[in-house]
C-alpha cells in the first residue's frame, strides 16, 4: 500500500504569501488564550505552510487568520496518480482513522484543489475520493451522503508535496471554504482586491495601528480599510459555530467565542475616493462589516478626494484629534488598465500613475504599499520600490510593491 497517515495543519495562500502567513499566525497565537508555541513550518513552494497539527493552533488560524486562502487538516496521502490504485490506498487508511467524524449519519462534500498532474479529470478524482470516504465511513457504522449545499464536513483532495515527491493528499477543510469570502462586501467595484490580498498588502506595509495612520486614497469598495480595521484589533473572520468542528472530536472543549485579540487598539484609517458612487459602496460595505456608528467615528474617516490633489494638510484636517501626527502608510490598489482600451486610455492611466507619484512625494517619511498589475506602473509612478513581490488577484498576475518617501 502506498498510502500513509498525515497529521498536518495546512495553510495555503496566494503565490509568495508564505512569510506573511507565518508572521500573522505567530502574532495571533501569541495573543490567544492558549499557552502554546507555534513551531517553524515546513514549506511547499512559496504559497503553502505545514505545521504539526494542534487543535488549538488550528482554532486560532481558522477563526482569525486573514492572509491565508484555505486552512485544512491533512489526514492521509497516497503516491497514486490513477483512480483505482488511489481508491485501494485510501479505503484502509481512512477506515482505521479515528479522527474522522462519528455519529450514525454524515453529510459531506469533496472539493478538488490543485491536481493537474493526476491522471484523471478533477470530476473523476472527486468521485473516487467520495466513494472511498463512503466505504471507509460505512466500515465504521456511519451512513454518509453527499450534500454540496449544507455539508457537515468538507473533504479536500489535492496534489501536493515537493516536485520530486508529489502525493495525492486528502484532508478536511477547517477554515470555512475560501477565506477571501468574508461576507462583508455587499457592493463591489471594478477589479476588487481579494480580502486575503488586502490583508497581505497591509502586513507588507508594516503598519503599526497603535501609532500610524493608514490612508487608502483609492478605496473603491473599502476592502483595504475593512481588513485594516480587523487586523488592528485582531478581529475574528469566522465564528466557531460557522465552522465544521462539531463533528470533529479534536475540537471538543475549545472556546465557542472569539473576542478581539488586540482590544482597545485605536486605529486611524482614512478611506478616500474621487468617485461619489464609490463612497456609497464604501459606506455600505463598512456598515455590513459593523464598522460604522459612533464607535468608529474617530477611527475610520471617509472622504471624497482625488489622490492627485492629496496633501498632508488634507489628511491632518481629516484627523483633527491626532496631534503631532506621525508619518503613516498608504495602502493602495490602483487601477490596472485591464478594462481601459486604446492608446488614449493607456496615456490617461500612465498620467494618473505619474500624478499619484507626485502627490505621495509630498508626504515625507511616509511609506506606501501597492498591489499593481500594470508593468509600466513603477516607471510612471517615478519612485523606486523598496520591495517587489509577485502575486495574483484572482487570475490577474501582478506585484506587491512598497515605497519609502
Amino acid at each position: 500500500m502506498n498510502a500513509r497517515r498525515c497529521d498536518d495543519l495546512r495553510l495555503t495562500g496566494s503565490g509568495g504569501a508564505n512569510r506573511v502567513m507565518e508572521a500573522e499566525l505567530k502574532r495571533l497565537v501569541m495573543r490567544s488564550a492558549f499557552d502554546v508555541r507555534v513551531p517553524n513550518p515546513k514549506r511547499e513552494g512559496d504559497e503553502t505552510l505545514l505545521y504539526p497539527f494542534d487543535a488549538r493552533v488550528a482554532w486560532v488560524a481558522a477563526c482569525y487568520h486573514r492572509t491565508s486562502s484555505r486552512i485544512s487538516w491533512d489526514l492521509c496521502s497516497s503516491a497514486a496518480v490513477r483512480l483505482e490504485p488511489l481508491f485501494e490506498d485510501l479505503v484502509p487508511v481512512l477506515s482505521s482513522d479515528d479522527r474522522l467524524p462519528g455519529g450514525p449519519e454524515l453529510r459531506f462534500s469533496v472539493e478538488v484543489g490543485a491536481a493537474s498532474d493526476f491522471e484523471a479529470s478533477p470530476l473523476q478524482l472527486r468521485g473516487v475520493v467520495k466513494n472511498a470516504i463512503v466505504e471507509a465511513l460505512a466500515s465504521r457504522g456511519v451512513t454518509a451522503d453527499i450534500d454540496s449545499e449544507a455539508p457537515d464536513v468538507v473533504f479536500i483532495v489535492r496534489r501536493a508535496g515537493t516536485p520530486e515527491a508529489r502525493r495525492t493528499v486528502v484532508g478536511i477543510d477547517l477554515g470555512g471554504s475560501s477565506r477571501h469570502r468574508r461576507g462583508a462586501r455587499v457592493a463591489t467595484g471594478l477589479a476588487p482586491l481579494r480580502e486575503t490580498l488586502a490583508a497581505q498588502l497591509i502586513m507588507l506595509s508594516r503598519w503599526d495601528a497603535r501609532t500610524e495612520p493608514l490612508v487608502d486614497p483609492m478605496t473603491g469598495s473599502a476592502t483595504i480599510p475593512i481588513e485594516a480595521a480587523g487586523l488592528a484589533v485582531g478581529a475574528a473572520i469566522r465564528h466557531p459555530s460557522e465552522l465544521p468542528w462539531r463533528r470533529l472530536a479534536a475540537f471538543e472543549g475549545l472556546p465557542g467565542e472569539t473576542p478581539d485579540l488586540f482590544p482597545g487598539t485605536a486605529a486611524k484609517i482614512v478611506a478616500l475616493d474621487a468617485d461619489g458612487e464609490c463612497i456609497k459602496a464604501m459606506v455600505g460595505n463598512l456598515r455590513a462589516a459593523g464598522l460604522t456608528g459612533a464607535a468608529f467615528d474617530q477611527s475610520i474617516v471617509i472622504g471624497q478626494q482625488d489622490v492627485r490633489r492629496l496633501t498632508p494638510e488634507r489628511i491632518e484636517a481629516l484627523l483633527p484629534e491626532v496631534r503631532d501626527m506621525r508619518p503613516g502608510v498608504f495602502c493602495i490598489n490602483p487601477p490596472y488598465g485591464v478594462r481601459i482600451g486604446g492608446e488614449r486610455g493607456e496615456h490617461e492611466l500612465l498620467d494618473l500613475y505619474d500624478d499619484m507619484g507626485r502627490a505621495l512625494a509630498r508626504f515625507s517619511g511616509w511609506r506606501a504599499a501597492c498591489f499593481v498589475a500594470n508593468p509600466k506602473f513603477v516607471y510612471a509612478f517615478g519612485h523606486h520600490p523598496t520591495m517587489t513581490k509577485p502575486a495574483s488577484n484572482a487570475n490577474l498576475r501582478g506585484h506587491f510593491l512598497t515605497f519609502q518617501f
